[in-house]
């Protein structure tokens, strides 16, 4: 399936790209070698009024502040992902940043007493799980409304690192459900028919109440092959999207899927070269850096495109379970949701990655790369989701957390 693309004018001298977006040590040693030859990237000498590029609406800043056109996305989707009026979903998205920061802040107070945050979908309202009442307290002297349970986040975390040593069966995924208290576990038709299936099943009947198992009629993919703009194999042999700019010093990079990465070598906007794949974590991550070749032709920007208008990228504020998000793609575009859970496994046929964004976001075949974002938050990477079209019953998407790869390469995104 063919997709449209942007042609330049024949007068212009720079590709203008808007691109949807943002194991330290050997990580940004891989990097090192490739910015010794990059180009710098620096501020363009062209002058005046650029047509070509989206124009940056004004906003506010946070998780909360999306350009018009991306609003009505955001307020429509948790509308109808919740069942409430697009009023009250409007006021739930004002209502986003200064829950996030309350949130982050009662996540780093709390310490052992503290099991995990997340925005209820019946009240709208910040929910901390607490394992004693000195901690309730504190949630509910921040505004923030406490629910007393047996375990802390130490405890998920436990359980779900064991999870992680034992499922290997294409087609599971498995979280921490801080609403629960418990580590949920997703598994598809196909896991179930696996010859391996029942005695992992066991396994998890051990844990009790600890672990939530669903089944579910969808198998889980990468998106690989056809974010923001689509971003092309040389050659034509294959598309992703793109996910941040970043810079790292004077260079220029751009953060996409790591499974695409791993299958492409040089990137084309569909006409031009634009780089060279210089990192590929994946499996285990989902990630990958491009080298940009030429930093003033690209002309890379702080911002995630959405057809005419491009969504500004102000920082990495994660946003809490339950939170409205979107993602940009080169094949569905712009779509929003909800967050379902963080820190989510996942076992593709190529293998298990780790820490993903679970969310209902729609995403397709080519949006691998893509950016997630709350407001000017970027949150993080297409990794891939459930076989089949969006409106399949339980469809889920999965998202490489940017702020991981900031973190692992050093990298910056772009201001």
């Amino acid at each position: 399936m063919t997709t449209p693309r942007h042609r330049r004018s024949p007068t212009a001298r720079r590709r203008n790209i808007t691109i949807s977006s943002v194991v330290a040590g050997a990580v940004a040693a891989a990097l090192a070698a490739f910015m010794a030859t990059a180009p710098t990237a620096g501020a363009s000498d062209k002058t005046g009024t650029d047509a070509a590029r989206p124009a940056v609406e004004a906003a506010d800043t946070g998780p909360g502040a999306y350009t018009a056109e991306i609003r009505k996305l955001a307020v429509s989707a948790l509308a109808a992902q919740l069942g409430i009026s697009e009023q009250d979903a409007a006021a739930r998205l004002d209502q986003l940043d200064k829950r996030t920061r309350t949130a982050a802040s009662l996540q780093n107070s709390l310490g052992d007493s503290g099991a995990g945050t997340w925005i209820s979908k019946t009240t709208g309202e910040l929910m901390v799980g607490v394992t004693d009442q000195k901690a309730a307290d504190a949630v509910e002297a921040a505004g923030a409304t406490p629910k007393l349970v047996s375990r802390d986040l130490n405890d998920l975390q436990q359980v779900k690192t064991q999870l992680d040593a034992i499922g290997r069966i294409p087609g599971t995924s498995w979280a921490i459900d801080p609403s629960n208290n418990a580590v949920t576990v997703q598994v598809s038709r196909k896991a179930a028919a696996d010859p391996r299936a029942d005695a992992w099943l066991d396994k998890l009947a051990g844990y009790g109440d600890a672990v939530n198992v669903q089944r579910t009629t969808a198998a889980f993919a990468t998106h690989a092959f056809f974010g923001g703009q689509a971003i092309e194999a040389e050659g034509g042999a294959g598309r992703c999207s793109s996910a941040f700019n970043a810079t790292s010093g004077q260079n220029a990079f751009i953060i996409t899927a790591g499974h695409c990465t791993a299958a492409i070598d040089t990137w084309t906007d569909g006409q031009e070269v634009i780089g060279q794949s210089a990192l590929t974590q994946f499996p285990g991550n989902d990630y990958g850096v491009i080298r940009v070749d030429d930093a003033q032709a690209l002309d890379p920007q702080p911002a995630v495109i959405n057809q005419d208008q491009a969504q500004p990228i102000t920082g990495t504020d994660q946003v809490p379970v339950g939170s409205p998000v979107c993602k940009t793609g080169s094949t569905t575009g712009t779509t929003c949701g909800v967050v379902l859970a963080f820190d989510t496994t996942v076992v593709y046929p190529e293998g298990a990655v780790q820490g993903l964004i679970q969310t209902d976001v729609c995403s397709q075949p080519g949006d691998s790369g893509g950016s997630l974002f709350a407001g000017d938050q970027g949150q993080g990477i297409v990794s891939g989701g459930s076989i089949g079209d969006c409106e399949t019953p339980g469809f889920v998407s999965f998202f490489q957390p940017i702020n991981e790869v900031l973190e692992d390469t050093g990298l910056q995104l772009i201001q």
